[in-house]
């Protein structure tokens, strides 16, 4: 557990709360076809590659022939499990206003540019600025090696229920001293959150469904929490992605934290980037671009209160 401690803890800046706040935002496409459908991969690598020119971005990832991510060198977009689901990665901003606004005019861009995206099969494409998409059709993507391994591990069936999940995500710096109530005032409006966030349905399915057989908290997780000791003694309780299997924290010697960290998805869970230690916010559903300022305000009232 010291080991997880001092990640947490060693060489952390003392900073006040939202000195830096990131945005993360996925969006799914759909294309004008019979009923309205969530498009191709080809429609997909359409999409990228026009906003790559309009904006004037790099290819920064591929797999096989297919680009896998594009960013001007600070934001990024990338595919997130879903053929038909983009993620836009904001870049970290000291200024809460301009991070906000930089996901909202990013996410409005993409949307703009999917309307002039069109083919044989669809006469353009248009963004659906809901949480989840219903459909009959398999729509897992696998972009990288990571997220093969979460093929091997899960099992196809559950892990296409994420596919069809879209989610705004805000991460935000918090100081050490202020971490843990920060925290668990998040944790006490967990029901002010799950009201409007249905992908909770297809998370849940996912853990009970995985063939991983998961510890029932690896998703949501515990709310409150006494200190970072605690926080890091309930996180050891679940298992280390080793390869395509689940390996007991205390067997694992070279253990890569950020991956660790990212395959355990509490409600609300610490992250640390250089010498800034932050809390990401995940249980918020992606609406339209317009409420994104609505989302983050309700966060930081919380965080603040």
């Amino acid at each position: 557990m010291e080991r997880l401690v001092r990640y947490f803890t060693e060489g952390i800046e003392n900073r006040p709360i939202a000195n830096t706040i990131g945005v993360e935002v996925e969006t799914s496409f759909m294309m004008e076809h019979e009923n309205g459908s969530p498009i191709t991969v080809a429609q997909s690598q359409l999409l990228i590659e026009r906003f790559r020119r309009v904006k004037d971005w790099r290819i920064t990832k591929t797999k096989g022939n297919l680009i896998a991510e594009i960013s001007d060198g600070a934001n990024k977009l990338s595919y997130e499990l879903g053929r038909q689901n983009l993620e836009l990665s904001i870049a970290p901003d000291t200024n809460s206003a301009v991070a906000v606004s930089r996901a909202m005019k990013l996410a409005d861009e993409l949307g703009s540019v999917a309307s002039y995206v069109s083919d044989p099969d669809a006469r353009f494409l248009w963004e659906v600025s809901e949480p989840i998409i219903h459909t009959n059709e398999d729509l897992l993507m696998i972009p990288d090696e990571r997220d093969a391994t979460w093929l091997e591990l899960d099992g196809r069936p559950a892990l296409e229920l994420l596919a069809r999940t879209s989610a705004v995500q805000f991460t935000i710096s918090v100081s050490l001293k202020d971490a843990i109530e920060c925290l668990n005032r998040l944790g006490e409006k967990i029901g002010s959150f799950l009201k409007d966030y249905p992908q909770e349905e297809n998370w849940r399915r996912y853990i009970k469904e995985s063939k991983a057989d998961y510890h029932a908290m690896r998703y949501g997780g515990p709310l409150f929490f006494d200190s970072i000791e605690d926080y890091c003694k309930k996180l050891i309780k679940h298992n280390v992605v080793v390869g395509p299997e689940l390996v007991p924290y205390n067997q694992v010697r070279d253990l890569d934290i950020p991956l660790y960290l990212r395959s355990i998805w509490w409600y609300f869970r610490l992250r640390r980037y250089e010498n800034t230690l932050c809390i990401e916010v995940r249980p918020l559903p992606r609406r339209d671009s317009r409420k994104f300022k609505e989302q983050f305000d309700f966060v930081m009232n919380i965080m603040q209160s």
